[in-house]
């Protein structure tokens, strides 16, 4: 009679027990996770932190935290599971009475975007591991990673009717540094460019005239469609993300010149049938912006390249023009020779090993650029 009293104390306790930790488990627990910074480079490595505080008397003897976000943000030393574009992180706990633990992860940006920590589900059980408890947490963090530039000495072939492709080691924009004077300072010029001797023996702030700098604009136009005849999502995506890379070089190559830019590109961040453009400006705050845009783009295309440049980009009125895209056609040949006869420079960045026979024998100057992975 006794045992089975005891028994009848035993399962009544661990009722209790179950009850209790259903009711307060949570209770007074608190959860926060941020990265280390706000922005950072594809390729960077940056810290994801973990704050769990238990804030009560009654001991957590195992926490799970599931964290759900990109998978192209790669956690070092976790066994974590990929599935499609989703990337689930398990991080265990064991949390004393009013006791708080503080974890960092170490977090590769593998590609450029805007990621955020989808959210986290917090998992407990009792003592005994008799029930298990669930908390679904939305943590307001995000990242944005911005796309790598492309170095703009290395990894570009131009296309030759006579000799075939030749590698190009110089930058692909016009030398700020071939020097044609000095001139007055405007505003415009970065303050690397100053000519301090004329500054002192005018009395006023004088730049270098470089050859290009008078009055030259240059406009990038961006293709994210990585095929002829694509309707709206991207099929060849590294294609994409190696034109957006050289996208971010030109840009990136312009701070040293002060050169304004303006870029078009045929997606939306809205998902409406609109394209994008740019103001033209200059100077590492517009760039910046800029870098941020490319880093939030789209897989997708809201117009054919084609359609695209012989409707919005039909009127352009910059000194000079990039055209950088994945593949090669009829279309856009023609269109960057009728920019050329109006007056500009035009260039075509084509990413691809490859390119038509026709443009061989175009009078352009056309690159292949393949990215840093070409062997």
């Amino acid at each position: 009679m006794e045992f089975f009293a005891i028994l009848i104390i035993i399962g009544v306790a661990y009722w209790l027990e179950i009850v209790f930790y259903r009711k307060y488990a949570f209770h007074k627990l608190e959860y926060r996770c941020y990265f280390s910074t706000s922005e950072a480079w594809e390729g960077d490595e940056i810290t994801l932190v973990e704050e769990v505080s238990n804030g009560k008397l009654l001991p957590l003897p195992w926490l799970k935290a599931e964290l759900t976000t990109s998978r192209w943000l790669d956690f070092a030393g976790s066994q974590s599971l990929v599935a499609n574009e989703t990337r689930f992180v398990p991080s265990f706990f064991m949390m004393k009475s009013h006791h708080k633990v503080v974890r960092s992860w170490k977090v590769k940006c593998l590609k450029r975007g805007v990621f955020h920590m989808d959210k986290v589900i917090l998992i407990s059980s009792d003592l005994f591991g008799g029930v298990s408890l669930s908390k679904p947490i939305v943590p307001d963090t995000c990242i944005t990673v911005l796309p790598r530039p492309a170095d703009m000495e290395l990894g570009f072939e131009k296309v030759h009717s006579y000799s075939g492709p030749v590698v190009v080691r110089r930058h692909l924009l016009p030398d700020p540094f071939l020097i044609a004077g000095v001139r007055e300072y405007t505003q415009r010029e970065s303050m690397n460019r100053i000519h301090w001797l004329a500054t002192a023996r005018t009395g006023c702030l004088m730049v270098h005239n470089n050859e290009y700098s008078a009055d030259q604009t240059l406009t990038i136009i961006l293709n994210v469609q990585s095929r002829e005849g694509e309707l709206s999502e991207v099929l060849e995506p590294q294609k994409t993300e190696e034109a957006i890379r050289a996208c971010a070089g030109f840009l990136d190559d312009t701070l040293r010149s002060g050169v304004p830019v303006s870029v078009m590109i045929n997606t939306s961040l809205t998902g409406e049938r609109s394209c994008i453009s740019t103001g033209s400006s200059w100077g590492k705050q517009h760039i910046h912006e800029t870098l941020r845009l490319l880093a939030q783009l789209p897989l997708r295309n809201t117009e054919h390249f084609s359609v695209f440049l012989s409707g919005f980009c039909r009127k352009i009125s910059s000194s000079d023009l990039v055209i950088i895209t994945p593949y090669l056609n009829q279309e856009i040949l023609s269109y960057a020779c009728i920019q050329q006869e109006q007056g500009r420079r035009v260039k075509i960045v084509c990413i691809s090993q490859t390119v038509p026979e026709e443009a061989t024998d175009s009078p352009l100057e056309i690159y292949l650029y393949w990215g840093e992975h070409h062997e």
